[in-house]
């Protein structure tokens, strides 16, 4: 049920709420008249334990203060005030009803009702701990006061003239349409206080449910911008290092290319003139010390950061925890190589062994777990990697995982792909006695 169904809802029980007391004001007034003009005070007056109050004055107190609680309800409705006001206006909203089931002698208590009503529609964050544990005690107390204001209860103890004695001394007919029409009143009442109620809950759960639905995708759409965000970092590192590939070969390629020309030259001068082949054996060997400096560069800009700043058992735990942080991989690492001192080129090898495949494992297999074992087999050096994604048992190796062979084939080493049950790489490197 909708926010605007419910508030027609409640609105209709105001108004059903404000007829039904005016309406026993007006039997109370217009059957008086028609007992005095029949000259029936005496029997009336005997069959009541106390002498009731004028009835025009009934009739307006009625009015008065039924109107008042429909004003009070209305600008609660209709404008946002303060907690300290609105709170006040509850109060004297909860007094108005009091006021009311007074002035109808105790002979109509709907308006308790209409009251939780009120109260429960207008409580923000009502499906909150805090307000369940109060709207359940004020829930009860309403409900136990609703119980104990029908007039065969609270009315005979206060002794106040029942409608029902009032409706003796007119016709039967009459009495019988008055009778039918005060029940109504009651029981339209109650009916439209369990539909509200129900409704209301209803109303709740569903937008507790399409809030818990937009959470989930909202935290999605999150989870798959991380990724993204990781998975464009990658690719911009793939970039880097081909230009960094590019570079390499300007420089090395151009290096070699000049010392092979040097060296044709030398190859033509050694006999004819010694001392000129000297001077182009000089030149050689100046530039084989430029490209060696121009190399160094290139391999230091390749080197991970963290490879230069820490261990290599830390270096990948810092990288394999970036992975995990940006998007939320769950991976399993376990280092059983103790503090062996690896070279260089061997640590690099390993370094971007297991980053591309990690890279792939949330790229291409979307997986959300990946076990990382750095283990002793066989007097090898073993890297097993394997992950929960998914897998294919005709794997053509593009060129990450060629690229990675031919990392592993520069430290002598040998790698293994595994696709089934899950996707497994593993990587034996050589042990140096």
């Amino acid at each position: 049920m909708t926010q605007r169904n419910l508030n027609r809802l409640s609105n209709l029980m105001l108004w059903l709420n404000f007829a039904a007391v005016l309406s026993i004001a007006t039997q109370i007034l217009f059957i008086s008249q028609y007992i005095n003009q029949n000259q029936l005070s005496y029997q009336f007056l005997t069959r009541l334990k106390r002498i009731p109050a004028s009835p025009t004055s009934i009739f307006w107190q009625c009015t008065v203060f039924s109107l008042a609680l429909i004003f009070l309800i209305t600008i609660r409705h209709q404008y946002n005030f303060s907690k300290k006001t609105n709170n006040l206006l509850v109060i004297l909203e909860f007094i108005a009803a009091v006021c009311t089931f007074y002035a109808v002698r105790m002979n109509y208590n709907g308006m308790f009702l209409l009251v939780f009503v009120d109260f429960f529609m207008t409580t923000p964050d009502i499906s909150s701990n805090a307000y369940y544990r109060f709207w359940t005690i004020v829930g009860g107390l309403l409900v136990l006061l609703f119980s104990v204001s029908s007039y065969s209860i609270i009315g005979s103890v206060f002794k106040m003239p029942a409608l029902t004695t009032y409706i003796l001394f007119i016709p039967t007919k009459m009495a019988s349409f008055l009778v039918l029409l005060n029940n109504v009143f009651t029981a339209f009442n109650l009916i439209l206080f369990i539909s509200i109620m129900i409704g209301y809950a209803v109303h709740i759960a569903n937008r507790e449910h399409e809030i818990q639905l937009r959470l989930s995708e909202m935290s999605k759409s999150n989870q798959e911008l991380k990724n993204y965000a990781a998975l464009s970092e990658k690719i911009a590192q793939d970039r880097e290092r081909k230009r960094i590939a590019r570079d390499i070969h300007d420089t090395v390629g151009h290096a070699l290319t000049g010392i092979a020309a040097g060296i044709d030259a030398v190859m033509v001068l050694i006999d004819i003139d010694p001392e000129a082949a000297k001077k182009q054996l000089s030149k050689v060997s100046s530039a084989v010390k430029q490209g060696l400096v121009d190399i160094r560069k290139t391999l230091n800009q390749i080197r991970p950061d963290a490879l230069q700043n820490y261990t290599l058992e830390a270096s990948l735990k810092k990288m394999l925890q970036e992975y995990s942080d940006i998007s939320h991989l769950k991976i399993n690492f376990n280092y059983q190589w103790g503090n062996v001192d690896f070279e260089k080129t061997t640590e690099l090898v390993i370094f971007r062994v297991i980053e591309e495949t990690v890279t792939n494992a949330l790229r291409h297999g979307h997986a959300s777990a990946i076990d990382v074992k750095c283990q002793i087999v066989n007097n090898n050096y073993q890297i097993k990697i394997s992950n929960n994604g998914s897998t294919t048992d005709k794997l053509t190796p593009g060129y990450g995982l060629t690229q990675m062979k031919e990392r592993v084939a520069i430290i002598n080493g040998t790698m293994k792909i595994i696709t089934s049950p899950v996707f497994t790489i593993i990587v034996n490197i050589p042990r140096k006695d």
